[in-house]
C-alpha cells in the first residue's frame, strides 16, 4: 500500500472522505471505476485498518474485483486517487477564501474575451473589498491582482494613455512592506530565543520610507512598523506605547490568526522589559492577554495554549491578583489539549499555592507532575525542592536532589540552564550540611554565592542564609 496515500486518507475526516469519494464519482475529474472502488475501500478501512485489510493484493482486489493482482498498475491507481484527493482540497480551500479565487475568474474570463462579465465581476469585487473590514496585507495584495487584470484587460483595447497605473504600484508596495515588516519581527525574535541572525534586504530602506512616505495611517504597516521598533529597541518604552495604540485602533482590521499573533508579539515585548527590571510591564502584560481572552483570540482549533497559560497565571500571581488567577485556572482548564491538561492545572495550581508559601498543598501536587516542556520540567523541581526545604522534609530533599541531579545529566539541550541549576543543587547541599549556628561557615557560603554568576533561586538560598 502507498503509505502517503494511506496517511493522506487517515488524516482527512470521515465527512472529507466522503466528499473525494463524490469527487471521484464526478466524471469532469475522474472517469475510472476502479479509482472509486479503491477510494471507497480507503473510506471505509482508513480510519480502522488492520495489517491485514491494508495489503496491497487485498486493496488491488477490491478495485479491480476478479482479475490478477498487478503492482504497476495499482500504483497508478492510487496516483490517480491521490490527485483527486488534491482536488478536493483545493476546492476547499477555494470555498473558504473565494476572494483568492475572483482573480482566476477575471484572468478566465479577460484570456476568452468575455469582456462584460468582466467588468461586471470586476467591478462587484472592487466594490466589495472597499467595503470590507481586514485591512491585512493580504487585503492590499488581492487589490493589487484585480487592478492588474483590469490593466491587461484594458490594455488590449485601450491606448496606454487612458490607463490608470497608480493603484498597482500603491497597492504591491503596502504589501511588500506590510509582510516584510512582519518577517523582520518575526526574525527578531527568532534571533533572540535561538541566536541565528537573519539578512532582511532594503529593511533599512523600508523603515525609512515608512515614516517618509507616512504610510503609518496604514493598519497593515503601522502595527507591524511598531511592534518591530518595539522588539528592536526594549530599552525604550515609546514604540511598545505606539504599539499598544495601534492594536487598540487597527486589531479589528486583521483576521483572528493574525491578531492573536500581533498580541503574542505585543506580550513578548512586555516579557523582554520585565526580564530587564521592568516590572511595571507586568502590567502592561496582563492586560494585553485579558483583551485577547475577551476577544477570544487565544484558542487556536479549540484548544488553548500551555505555554500562554501558565504566562497568564503567573502574570496575575505576581500583581497579588491570586483569586482572579484561580478562577482563570478552573475557567480555561478544559480548552488544554487533553494529553496535557490534568498535569498542567496540577502544576499551575501548585504555583498558586507556593506561591502563597503554601507548601504543604503545593508539595503533593508537585510530585504527581510530569511535564512535557524540559523548562516547565525544571520549575517543578525547583518548587518542589524549596518545598521541602521549607517544611524540613530532609529524607525527600536528598532524593529529590539526587533525581534532580539526573534529570540534569540525562537532558541534553538545556543550555545555560542546566548550569544554573545545578549551581543551585551545589549550594543546596552546603546549606544542608551546615548548621544555622555555624555563621562563620554560612558567611563563607553566602560570599561563595555572591560572586557565583547564574545560579537558579539565588534570591531564595540568600535569604536562607
Amino acid at each position: 500500500m502507498d503509505a502517503l496515500l494511506l496517511r493522506v486518507f487517515r488524516q482527512l475526516s470521515a465527512p472529507e472522505r466522503r466528499q473525494v469519494g463524490e469527487l471521484a464519482r464526478c466524471p469532469y475529474f475522474n472517469r475510472r471505476e476502479e479509482v472509486v472502488r479503491l477510494c471507497d475501500y480507503l473510506t471505509e478501512h482508513a480510519g480502522r485498518s488492520s495489517r491485514a485489510t491494508m495489503q496491497q493484493e487485498q486493496i488491488f482486489a477490491a478495485a479491480c474485483p476478479g482479475e490478477p493482482y498487478d503492482y504497476r498498475r495499482l500504483r497508478y491507481l492510487q496516483s490517480y486517487l491521490l490527485d483527486i484527493v488534491r482536488q478536493h482540497l483545493i476546492l476547499q480551500e477555494g470555498r473558504q477564501e473565494p476572494a483568492e479565487q475572483t482573480p482566476l475568474l477575471l484572468r478566465a474570463l479577460r484570456r476568452r474575451g468575455i469582456d462584460d462579465l468582466f467588468k461586471k465581476t470586476w467591478a462587484t469585487q472592487i466594490t466589495e473589498t472597499g467595503r470590507a473590514t481586514l485591512r491585512d496585507a493580504r487585503y492590499h495584495f488581492q487589490r493589487y491582482q484585480l487592478h492588474q487584470e483590469q490593466l491587461e484587460q484594458t490594455s488590449q483595447r485601450e491606448r496606454s494613455a487612458g490607463l490608470n497605473l497608480q493603484p498597482l504600484p500603491d497597492e504591491l508596495t503596502v504589501y511588500y512592506v506590510s509582510e516584510m515588516l512582519r518577517h523582520a519581527c518575526l526574525a527578531s525574535m527568532h534571533e533572540a530565543v535561538a541566536g541565528q541572525a537573519y539578512r532582511l534586504g532594503l529593511l533599512e530602506a523600508i523603515l525609512e520610507a515608512v515614516e517618509r512616505e507616512k504610510m503609518l495611517r496604514i493598519p497593515a504597516i503601522a502595527v507591524y512598523y511598531y511592534a518591530y521598533q518595539m522588539l528592536h529597541h526594549p530599552g525604550e518604552n515609546e514604540p511598545m506605547e505606539h504599539l499598544r495604540a495601534s492594536l487598540a485602533e487597527h486589531s479589528h482590521r486583521f483576521a483572528i490568526d493574525e491578531q492573536r499573533g500581533l498580541f503574542l508579539l505585543a506580550i513578548n515585548g512586555c516579557i523582554r522589559r520585565m526580564n530587564a527590571g521592568q516590572r511595571h510591564y507586568i502590567q502592561e502584560a496582563l492586560d494585553l492577554y485579558r483583551t485577547a481572552l475577551e476577544r477570544n483570540l487565544l484558542l487556536e482549533n479549540g484548544i488553548f495554549s500551555g505555554f500562554n497559560y501558565k504566562n497568564i497565571i503567573r502574570l496575575a500571581a505576581a500583581l497579588n491578583e491570586h483569586e482572579w488567577a484561580e478562577q482563570f485556572l478552573e475557567q480555561y482548564r478544559p480548552t488544554l489539549h487533553p494529553r496535557e491538561r490534568d498535569t498542567l492545572h496540577r502544576y499551575n495550581l501548585a504555583y498558586l499555592y507556593f506561591q502563597r508559601q503554601d507548601y504543604a498543598r503545593a508539595m503533593p501536587l508537585l510530585q504527581q507532575v510530569e511535564l512535557e516542556d524540559p523548562l516547565n520540567n525544571l520549575d517543578a523541581r525547583r518548587m518542589l525542592l524549596r518545598s521541602y526545604f521549607e517544611l524540613g522534609e530532609w529524607q525527600a530533599l536528598e532524593s529529590l536532589l539526587q533525581s534532580f541531579s539526573a534529570y540534569l545529566r540525562r537532558q541534553k539541550n538545556l543550555g545555560y540552564h542546566r548550569q544554573s541549576n545545578e549551581k543551585l543543587l551545589f549550594f543546596v547541599k552546603k546549606l544542608i550540611a551546615t548548621g544555622k549556628r555555624d555563621l562563620k561557615t554560612r558567611a563563607a557560603i553566602r560570599a561563595e554565592l555572591e560572586s557565583t554568576p547564574e545560579v537558579a533561586e539565588r534570591a531564595w538560598l540568600l535569604q536562607q542564609l
